[in-house]
């Protein structure tokens, strides 16, 4: 009995060991490359234990010895490992082919990536995060062939602007449509990239016309991460950043700029201004460097916290967000809060629910704003300003404008980044709630609803300590605006295969959105105090008649699509959209846009299927319409306007209404883009190496322009539909791994886009259009628009160079002397006038490029991103400004013409004609630079482990550290488009470019 119950003991106890849990850790990689893989999905066979892989493919679960785990990774073959008692596991997921192309988001809906039939490009979500920026706008430059990224300044709260295979354009805006989880019209500002769990760009018009008048100019389409079903996880990601100018403009200093001023002035018989004690103080180190003054180091931080989990009827995912910056220009700020609640609900085996919601909160202080207001920019006013005035006068007021030196209408630039006031304030909300339904099997039901507002509060207050005035100069303004969209989105999808050789999906889709906006401002001038700011506007003795407006606009939409596949070999897309839009006249609300695209995996062919070096091979092919309606409502319409003084009964004048200088127009209606796409995807080498290759040709007809009328009409302008617009170019995206060996790996990708934009026709009879001036004067009537010239076409005097002393008779055919810039003589009448301005520049590149590497050996990991614009010119105001005139202070101007100095090609300095716009002022844009270089240390296992947390990781990075160009403004990418198209190439000397460098951190909980 004793040794029966010995025998029962030990077998319990056997048992009961081989039950007991016990902590199991390891490492999962890809078998392919043997790179680490993040986020694998790990699970206790029979239960609901389980973990995640971290950033370094780690893991640790609680498990008995004797149990199974199961692995799985989307794109990878699920595995099951039986434990036997190990505590450390090595796990390397082979790759399946059939699920590396399951999920591509393509608009309502998912497709098969073997399936698509259109260009469409897949960001890396790995790589938006690879990088320490807080907006995904700026992510997607030169990480995806066919867009192109501009920051119109570098500002802390800077405008992007980006354009999907050029320019369509000239009204009616070239911004791709931004989708997010199905909301349209979401800003890409707003988005956090470490929020992101899938991101498309739609570049054709098989892939963008589901969204018919809105996907003219591309799509980006953008999914939220959701919960899963996993155990709370807790992730921080935040970072500080310290910037400073990238580089200053080469301008005189006191002493030189004292001693050339008197030069000039003994030259033209004048007395000098500067006795020789003041240029004695001067050499001594004495004056001001105004750039100095108003640059200074700035700082950003940034905080991003994240907590998701679930289970199988539950899951969440709630974000929050916090950055600050502190500009490089003094009284330059920015501040933002975000929140994101992703929460998935499935009420039953057919019924979900997704909420999703999204709010921020922003504060901008901008010193220099996207065009100059009256009250000058301090950047600006840096580059005119004599630096022989000090800062403050002896009294305390700040040195002004005027004494014979430095020029005459701009402020001091310490005064003008400091004293005015702009405090501007939004907010923004986003709610999108929407129920999913399967009806049976293959027919699904889903009914979405969203609702964006933006409101926004634009504060401002100018004292007198600016211009040393009184309470007569002080001003004060504050305008508001509201804008809100409602949508509706119901989708009926239906998806079946057919003898297991026909997969059939067909999509239909009924929409509906409405947007309202209004604003209204108010101003006042002549405050006896300035303590209530602009928080009292009745305390300004003469205040001014508010303002307001208001407009609305609704659409309503069908569209339908087929996606046919044969046997993983043929895929056919067909779309048709109706769009109704209230911005259009009457004969003209509905559009039609139909597509069509075809695709050919001929890897999938017998006669490839022996072939180990070819993975994967397929040739597409589309053609389709998409349209533009970016243009504002009522322009149909014939409208009235304020501000006009008229007489009721003949008493005295009043405020009253009058017709607007523009006409309606019944006949208004959309643009329209049609585009050709011939695309080519090959995989070698078993994933090693990957090529996708695009020709596309879109023509965009019915341009919405503005044409002159009659002056006995009663108007002076009608916007009607004329006029073409011509891209055509190719794309080429290669990505590969050129090295993987042991614990060391290269990664690379490479994107090239070249584009051809050409005017094709302008109105009626027209062959050449002008558009404007360049912003400062001499230089009106500048940009143009001709047939055959790209858009963005720059015209002038083309410079030839200073007459020297030796051409005296020559150059008084001219009317001018030696030392006098030399115009060419287009027409050789012995005349230079507006008969001889011709094309100088134009502002769109020949080609972009970037190329990204990024390297990894054990823990430590490095990134190095370049990008590079070539074939573009820059009309540089900034120079202008300071070499243009007498007083100017580019250290270029000590090189004048005298008849001593006769080599050079800076005019003198008591000649006319010095300020005239022309190809002196035109420099080459083309730039290639080192974007980023980011250094990563992901922290072991054992010390992952002491401090009881995922994963760690630890990262450096350099921004703007190096940039080789010929441009000799403040940055070659910055230009005064503000998203209008036709102005790019003009820089103002706006916000400077910055040298970045980051510490951040990457932890998980």
């Amino acid at each position: 009995m004793k040794q029966k119950l010995g025998v029962l003991l030990l077998f319990l106890l056997i048992t009961s060991v081989s039950l007991a849990q016990q902590t199991i850790i390891g490492l999962v990689t890809s078998t392919e490359d043997n790179q680490p893989l993040p986020g694998v999905t790990i699970l206790l066979k029979g239960t609901t234990i389980g973990a995640t892989t971290d950033f370094d493919g780690n893991f640790s679960i609680e498990a008995p010895s004797t149990g199974i785990l199961v692995f799985s990774y989307v794109g990878y073959l699920t595995q099951e490992i039986s434990i036997n008692n190990q505590i450390k596991l090595s796990v390397i997921l082979q790759e399946d082919v059939s699920k590396l192309d399951e999920v591509v988001v393509v608009g309502y809906g998912t497709q098969k990536k073997s399936d698509i039939t259109g260009a469409v490009t897949s960001v890396k979500v790995g790589e938006l995060t690879s990088i320490p920026l807080a907006r995904t706008d700026e992510v997607l430059q030169g990480q995806v062939a066919g867009v192109q990224v501009n920051s119109n300044d570098a500002s802390p709260n800077s405008n992007v602007s980006i354009r999907i295979r050029g320019v369509s354009s000239i009204n009616g805006g070239n911004n791709p449509l931004v989708i997010v989880d199905g909301t349209q019209g979401v800003s890409l500002s707003d988005i956090h990239p470490n929020d992101i769990k899938s991101m498309e760009v739609l570049k054709d018009a098989s892939a963008t016309a589901i969204y018919g008048s809105r996907g003219a100019s591309g799509v980006i389409l953008i999914t939220t991460k959701k919960g899963r079903n996993e155990k709370p996880t807790l992730t921080y990601n935040g970072y500080t950043t310290l910037h400073s100018v990238r580089e200053k403009l080469d301008l005189m200093n006191a002493s030189q700029y004292a001693q050339y001023i008197n030069r000039n002035r003994v030259a033209r018989g004048l007395a000098e201004i500067f006795s020789s004690q003041q240029l004695t103080d001067f050499a001594a180190g004495g004056g001001t460097d105004w750039q100095d003054e108003i640059f200074k180091t700035g700082t950003t931080q940034n905080h991003h916290l994240t907590i998701g989990g679930g289970t199988d009827n539950v899951n969440y995912n709630i974000s929050g967000d916090f950055i600050e910056a502190k500009g490089i220009i003094i009284g330059s700020n920015y501040k933002k809060f975000s929140g994101r609640v992703n929460i998935g609900l499935k009420l039953s085996e057919k019924l979900k629910v997704n909420i999703n919601s999204f709010t921020n909160f922003a504060k901008d202080n901008p010193t220099v704003l996207n065009t100059r207001d009256a009250f000058g920019s301090p950047v600006y006013a840096s580059l005119l300003f004599s630096p022989t005035k000090p800062i403050l006068e002896a009294d305390g007021s700040y040195s002004q404008p005027g004494g014979g030196v430095g020029s005459n209408t701009e402020y001091n630039p310490v005064a003008l980044a400091l004293e005015p006031i702009r405090n501007n304030y939004s907010n923004t909300i986003l709610f999108n709630p929407s129920v999913e339904y399967k009806v049976f099997d293959a027919l699904t039901a889903r009914v979405g609803i969203s609702y964006q507002l933006n409101d926004s509060e634009d504060n401002f207050y100018y004292n007198e300590r600016v211009v040393n005035g009184d309470e007569t100069d002080r001003q004060a303004s504050i305008g508001d605006s509201k804008w809100s969209r409602y949508q509706n989105t119901n989708i009926l999808t239906y998806e079946k295969l057919f003898n297991e050789k026909h997969s059939v999906k067909l999509t239909g889709v009924f929409e509906q959105q409405s947007t309202k906006f209004n604003s209204n401002f108010s101003s006042g001038k002549g405050f006896l105090t300035n303590a209530a700011l602009y928080n009292a506007l009745e305390l300004g003795s003469e205040a001014t008649k508010p303002s307001s407006y208001a407009e609305d606009s609704d659409t309503e939409s069908y569209m339908g699509r087929l996606n046919y596949a044969f046997d993983n070999r043929y895929s056919v897309t067909l779309t048709y959209r109706a769009d109704h839009s209230s911005v259009f006249a009457t004969n003209n609300k509905w559009g039609y846009f139909p597509s069509a695209g075809f695709a050919w995996n001929i890897s999938n062919e017998k006669f490839l299927e022996n072939t180990n070096t070819i993975n994967s091979l397929k040739l597409r092919g589309s053609y389709g319409e998409v349209g533009n309606q970016a243009i504002g409502p009522y322009q149909s319409l014939d409208q009235l306007r304020t501000g006009s003084n008229v007489s009721f009964n003949g008493g005295a004048l009043t405020t009253g209404l009058s017709l607007s200088t523009q006409a309606g127009n019944p006949n208004l209606k959309w643009e329209t883009t049609e585009q050709l796409n011939i695309g080519l995807d090959l995989g070698l080498f078993n994933g090693r190496l990957s090529l996708s290759a695009d020709y596309y040709k879109k023509n965009t007809t019915d341009l919405l322009l503005e044409r002159q009328l009659f002056q006995a009409s009663g108007f002076q302008t009608q916007l009607v539909n004329a006029g073409e617009v011509e891209n055509k170019g190719f794309e080429i995206a290669l990505s590969g791994k050129p090295i993987v060996k042991g614990d060391f790996a290269w990664g690379s990708n490479i994107t090239f886009t070249k584009n051809d934009n050409e005017v094709i026709a302008l109105n009626s009879g027209e062959t050449e259009l002008s558009i404007g001036g360049a912003g400062t004067p001499g230089f009106s009537d500048a940009l143009w628009l001709e047939v055959g010239q790209p858009i963005g076409l720059i015209r002038g005097f083309e410079y030839d160079g200073v007459w020297k002393s030796d051409e005296a008779i020559l150059a008084a055919a001219y009317d001018v002397t030696p030392g006098s810039p030399k115009y060419v003589d287009q027409n050789n009448d012995g005349v230079i006038n507006g008969d001889d301005v011709v094309n100088i520049a134009k502002a769109l590149p020949d080609y972009t490029f970037g190329w990204n590497n990024t390297f990894t050996y054990n823990n430590l990991s490095l990134n190095v991103f370049i990008i590079g614009v070539q074939g573009n010119d820059i009309l540089n105001i900034g120079r202008f400004l300071t070499e243009g005139g007498n007083d100017g202070l580019s250290t270029a101007l000590l090189n004048r013409w005298t008849p001593t100095n006769e080599n050079t090609n800076v005019p003198g300095h008591d000649v006319l004609g010095n300020q005239r716009n022309s190809s002196r002022w035109v420099e080459d844009g083309s730039y290639i630079r080192v974007k980023n270089i980011t250094l990563g240390y992901n922290l072991p296992n054992k010390v992952i482990q002491s401090l009881k947390i995922n994963s760690a990781k630890v990262y450096f990075t350099g921004t703007n550290l190096f940039t080789f160009t010929d441009y000799s403004g403040y940055d070659p990418e910055s230009n005064n488009s503000g998203g209008a198209d036709a102005f790019a190439g003009v820089d103002t000397a706006s916000y400077p470019s910055q040298k970045k460098f980051t510490i951040g951190l990457d932890i998980k909980f």
